[in-house]
């Protein structure tokens, strides 16, 4: 009907190559409800994928293809990561494609995925605004205004206003925002993505018009169903805990304070008294069920010397955790670069590879033969590091990290019940470089490690002010926070895509790690009435 109009807007999903991820899983959500929906027409909002795969773009187009309603699409950055993106998406990405007239509207959707205005786009918008006569306008693009460079920003806002454009739907941000530019309602859609959506769960958006110059936002949140427990612990013990870098009768004591069943202990050196530690580590088994981790120190390769160092310091380590009676083992997979690890050519091990495996068998044999896990924890790159670059560290990509694992594991196949598993560093996954941060997103780790963990250590990564560059090991201040949301997470905690084991708040300042440890629990203490994804706490916050 003339002057009543409705579509979805469907936006920055970041879909890898991997199937069965959570944003996979998000994307099928989706595609059913719009077709329950039945709006007018899909509008995809850019960064359907990652890093512009081919095998992430063709997933996506089988599932837009289900789609029984007209579906537009303009790009976004994400898009042009790699060439075949844009190779697959052309038909799509033709100029007589990106608009389509619906009665008495004209919908239009530039391509502003350099985060700019081309001299092209600016003429093709003029152009098709000029031939359409049609007297009302939308637009549906990826880049807000406030994130285009500013010529294209002041260009497109006195655009907007010259037209009388009603609308302006956009991605880009990861989080919801409405607000008015010169009589045009802009919004910002949070996106499909549960690893990246920021204040809610996931969603697609209902925008709607029963008026000329009058739209509604309606956000719809993919919500599957949430079972965050038992959790993979003996006696219905609670899975949250926390990872205490510093003194270990300290954090012993503050971990029986804090009613906490989990801890990992690091000590910063061995100087501290064995026997306090005892009498506070009883006090916690005292009172029930304890799950007692210990963080070892790194064992690094020097290329210089030709030798693997900090075996001794381990050693001494390990000798003080069997004391402790502890579960399970932390050790940094080695700490050498990839190319030191393994050749180019089919991943093959080198001898330095083979001298860390020596290591790791004659350390941590007996440990496993004693029944202690072995927990492999992945590491991440400096900021900035290319995924190309000579420098990348050794199983910091997710195939590395797994062949570690095995090798350890071949390493105790005599060794009956032997358990060699991974420490899952969400936050080392998050932020892990540069583009393996896009070419491994977080849903990827999830999926490929996920039953193979043994424990996790949880925390936020987050900009410094000074420097940009992403820190890790800060506050987790809600579930959909910036970074990192946790809505990916515990989707694959309740489908056991993961497994449930002990979470370890790795958080260094004392009072996030508070917080945080809290947030955690209140979550689990209160799980039981949690059936579904819009349940969960935090629900807009943190935007």
């Amino acid at each position: 009907m003339s002057g009543s109009h409705r579509f979805i807007l469907l936006a920055d999903l970041h879909l890898s190559d991997h199937s069965h991820t959570a944003a996979w899983h998000a994307l099928q959500w989706a595609v059913n409800h719009i077709n329950r929906e039945k709006p007018d027409f899909l509008a995809v909002g850019g960064d359907i994928t990652t890093f512009a795969t081919a095998g992430s773009t063709v997933q996506c187009l089988e599932a837009l293809e289900r789609v029984e309603v007209p579906v537009f699409f303009t790009p976004g950055n994400a898009e042009l990561r790699r060439p075949d993106a844009l190779r697959l998406l052309k038909d799509l990405l033709a100029p007589e494609r990106r608009f389509t007239v619906r009665g008495d509207l004209l919908v239009l959707f530039p391509d502003t995925s350099t985060g700019t205005l081309s001299g092209d786009e600016r003429a093709w918008l003029d152009r098709v605004v000029d031939s359409s006569g049609v007297a009302r306008r939308i637009v549906i693009t990826h880049y807000p205004l406030d994130k285009m460079d500013e010529e294209a920003r002041v260009w497109l806002t006195r655009w907007l206003s010259r037209h009388r454009v009603e609308l302006l739907a956009t991605g880009h941000s990861h989080f919801h925002r409405t607000r008015h530019v010169n009589g045009c309602l802009e919004v910002v859609v949070r996106g499909l993505d549960p690893d990246k959506a920021v204040g809610d769960m996931p969603g697609i958006s209902m925008f709607e018009s029963s008026k000329p110059g009058e739209w509604s936002e309606r956000f719809i949140p993919w919500s599957p169903a949430i079972r965050l427990l038992p959790a993979d612990l003996p006696d219905g013990v609670s899975p949250v805990g926390w990872s205490i870098h510093g003194d270990p009768v300290d954090a012993a004591r503050e971990t029986l304070s804090f009613g906490l069943a989990c801890l990992e202990l690091r000590p910063r050196e061995l100087a501290f008294s064995r026997k306090a530690l005892a009498g506070a580590l009883q006090a916690l088994r005292d009172r029930g069920s304890l799950f007692l981790s210990y963080h070892l120190p790194n064992l690094t390769w020097n290329p210089e010397a030709g030798r693997i160092e900090g075996a001794d310091a381990v050693r001494a380590n390990v000798d003080c955790a069997l004391e402790a009676g502890v579960d399970s083992l932390t050790v940094h997979v080695p700490r050498a670069r990839a190319c030191e690890m393994e050749r180019p050519e089919g991943g093959q091990p080198t001898e330095c590879y083979q001298a860390f495996e020596e290591v790791y068998a004659r350390l941590f044999r007996d440990p496993a033969r004693s029944g202690v896990r072995i927990a492999i924890e992945n590491i991440h790159n400096p900021h900035g590091t290319p995924a190309d670059s000579p420098d990348v560290a050794f199983a910091t990509r997710i195939d590395e990290y797994l062949r570690w694992i095995d090798a350890v594991d071949r390493g105790m196949a005599d060794i009956p019940n032997a358990t060699v598993g991974a420490l899952l560093d969400v936050g080392h996954a998050r932020n892990n470089g540069g583009d393996l941060n896009n070419l491994q997103p977080v849903g990827d780790w999830y999926a490929r490690v996920g039953r193979r963990v043994l424990g996790y250590h949880i925390h936020q990564v987050d900009t410094d002010p000074e420097t940009g560059r992403l820190f890790g090991h800060r506050e987790i201040p809600g579930f959909f926070s910036r970074r990192i949301s946790y809505a990916g997470f515990l989707w694959a905690w309740s489908t056991h895509q993961i497994t449930r084991a002990p979470l370890f708040i790795e958080v260094r300042d004392d009072e996030g790690r508070r917080n945080t440890v809290r947030r955690f629990k209140q979550l689990f203490e209160h799980a039981h009435r949690i059936r579904e994804a819009v349940e969960l706490p935090d629900r807009g916050e943190g935007e």
